[in-house]
């Protein structure tokens, strides 16, 4: 039986405890599966033909090697543009472009036995992580570490915060993907700066309650919440 408020509790400390609450819920049901959900609909490609550069992302009417070749290290593009990020890291919700559609299970499946489009995943990755400051060290384990621009792209994840949505996003699809071992060495990543290094200044709710929380490899969660309590000994009455 989840805690019940007490009458000391300020609405604030509510609010935030229910928050906690739903992230807990939307993270375990995606590691789970969505165990509730039978939704797959066979009839819905958009997202395998869209990796297989058979039709654009919409409104933008962009296809993905047309965005993958302009829009490495065009940094304000990548910040501002809001539509591309629901095409390029599909997931099993909708996400606020009302022309994209959430990945369905057949899609995953294909996209997973596709190299062309694991190579194209790869570079959207890249793409994303070099946007962010940060360099794939090792295609094979996911191995991550600061980029050359890391100093300066750091200021942008501190200021942007729809970034942290962003990078939950990211990590549930490498999961769908077929990427699931990428995950924890990125989140490895950005704990490691945000709670050692001080420089990822505003990440701690978000690291606690979504990145950690998306890890579907238990040795890989456990791992993490090791970390967070070593650096963040209080995270959990937070």
């Amino acid at each position: 039986m989840g805690k019940v408020f007490s009458r000391s509790e300020t609405e604030q400390e509510k609010f935030i405890r229910l928050c906690k609450k739903m992230a807990d819920d939307d993270c375990r049901q995606y590691r789970e599966g969505y165990p509730n959900s039978k939704d797959d609909d066979p009839t819905i490609m958009d997202n395998y033909l869209f990796f297989s550069n058979k039709i654009p992302m919409r409104p933008d009417g962009l296809y993905i090697e047309e965005i993958l070749k302009n829009w490495f290290g065009d940094y304000e593009k990548l910040e501002y543009t809001h539509s591309y990020i629901q095409w390029l890291f599909p997931i099993r919700k909708k996400g606020l472009n009302a022309e994209a559609q959430p990945l369905q299970l057949h899609e995953a499946k294909a996209i997973r036995s596709d190299p062309q489009i694991r190579d194209r995943i790869l570079r959207a990755y890249n793409m994303m992580l070099d946007f962010y400051g940060i360099k794939l060290v090792n295609e094979l384990t996911g191995e991550v570490k600061r980029g050359h621009n890391w100093e300066e792209r750091v200021k942008g994840l501190n200021k942007y915060l729809h970034n942290y949505l962003r990078i939950t996003r990211i990590l549930k699809f490498l999961g769908e993907a077929g990427f699931e071992d990428f995950k924890c060495p990125l989140v490895e990543f950005l704990l490691l700066e945000c709670l050692k290094e001080k420089s990822l200044t505003e990440a701690k709710i978000s690291l606690r309650d979504y990145w950690s929380g998306v890890l579907r490899n238990e040795a890989d969660r456990t791992y993490i919440l090791r970390l967070l309590s070593q650096f963040w000994p209080d995270y959990e009455s937070f």
